[in-house]
């Protein structure tokens, strides 16, 4: 991948990591919590295997992003790492997730995207930073979810 633009937020969701994971990880879930998320389905594969690939459309910057990703690691109630496969802008994601022992999650998002090219170069970190206020949203949307659902 050339140079890339790292996009990286961090909140801890006060219940089991377990339960955590399980939500985040399930393709049925992300339209629920991800307001960016237009559509994510299971392309093929199973959500808890590397190899599996799903098909997702994304708003970002205002525009529809049409891409596939697969899973590239996968440790249950630990880790899931993705990396796009068919998209305008190559990426990798992953979620991290760490029990304090307490019964909360401490849920880390980091994704890399290709940085841009030629004219829209000086886009990159107007589209970034609208990138992280959705990501941080998002995870603020799970965790309220979450919270009140105990």
């Amino acid at each position: 991948m050339a140079k890339t633009l790292r996009t990286e937020e961090t909140i801890v969701i006060n219940r089991p990591v377990a339960e955590v994971f399980e939500y985040l990880t399930n393709p049925e879930n992300g339209t629920e919590w991800a307001s960016n998320i237009v559509e994510y389905k299971t392309v093929s594969g199973s959500r808890d295997e590397v190899g599996a690939v799903f098909a997702l459309t994304a708003r970002v910057a205002g525009a529809h992003i049409h891409a596939t990703e697969a899973i590239v690691d996968y440790e249950a109630n630990k880790r899931i790492g993705l990396e796009s496969r068919e998209s305008k802008i190559g990426y990798t994601r992953e979620l991290d997730f760490d029990s304090d022992g307490d019964g909360a999650t401490k849920v880390t998002f980091r994704q890399d995207g290709e940085e841009g090219s030629g004219l829209f170069k000086f886009a990159d970190a107007i589209a970034q930073k609208l990138y992280a206020r959705d990501v941080r949203g998002n995870l603020e949307n799970a965790k309220e979810i979450l919270e009140s659902s105990s």
